[in-house]
């Protein structure tokens, strides 16, 4: 498969993202769809790793990330998310190093998996060139990369049965630059009074919020769970998407 999870709107895939995850072990990839940026990340509880993007305690933790900083800005609404790999636990930083390398992803200001950026904490310009040229300097001999290769084919790979290639980047970068010139979607959310059968359409599930003075997860609860039943017995509440 070339890509195994694309969700255009996270926010309101919480729990297919939690189902689609837990205990596995992954890379991931979040697409700025306003200017087309990657972030690529990991973990080894996957499931765990991409639900901190949904926690406010994080956002205020991990406030020195770009990543971070760049949800913050532009709204987990105008990002998607990508899931690249399901890998074992071994694998993870490498499958991770892989994409790195590949994606040359602008909100990883770390080029090298694994590793975390100190709050507060810079690299001097010679640090950097020093980081950069092993970087650029470590290849392996001919016969090292045919052994690799060999051993990451068939039922001994943590890549076997996916087929990732140039056609997967490709794919990628057709999303992410070709975004900014389409139709950006939204979320409006339709209810229906069951008792005067009037239907009021909002613009935002946040609107929706305040018109039935109602809670935001309630009502991303009632979408993922996709709850059919009427709202406090009195209203229909449907989920639309559209195009601004």
């Amino acid at each position: 498969m070339t890509i195994l999870k694309f969700l255009h709107t996270p926010i309101l895939k919480r729990l297919d993202i939690f189902k689609d995850t837990k205990g596995k072990s992954g890379v991931y990839c979040w697409i700025n769809l306003l200017n087309g940026k990657y972030y690529i990340g990991s973990g080894v509880e996957l499931n765990n790793r991409l639900n901190d993007y949904f926690q406010d305690w994080y956002y205020k933790d991990r406030a020195n990330l770009v990543i971070v900083r760049a949800i913050l800005k532009y709204g987990l609404g105008n990002f998607a998310l990508v899931i690249l790999d399901f890998t074992e636990n071994e694998d993870t930083l490498s499958r991770e190093q892989y994409w790195l390398d590949e994606l040359k992803p602008e909100y990883n200001i770390l080029k090298t998996a694994g590793r975390r950026p100190s709050k507060g904490f810079k690299h001097s310009t010679e640090s950097i060139e020093l980081i950069r040229q092993k970087a650029l300097g470590r290849k392996h001999s001919e016969e090292v990369r045919k052994a690799m290769s060999d051993n990451r084919k068939g039922e001994n790979g943590s890549f076997f049965g996916k087929t990732h290639s140039e056609e997967t980047k490709a794919n990628l970068r057709y999303i992410a630059l070709n975004r900014t010139n389409k139709p950006r979607p939204g979320i409006e959310v339709e209810v229906l009074d069951l008792k005067t059968n009037q239907t009021v359409i909002y613009d935002s599930i946040r609107d929706a919020v305040k018109g039935l003075n109602t809670h935001l997860s309630t009502l991303f609860r009632r979408e993922q769970k996709d709850i059919k039943k009427p709202f406090r017995e009195h209203y229909f509440i449907s989920y639309l998407l559209y195009n601004n």
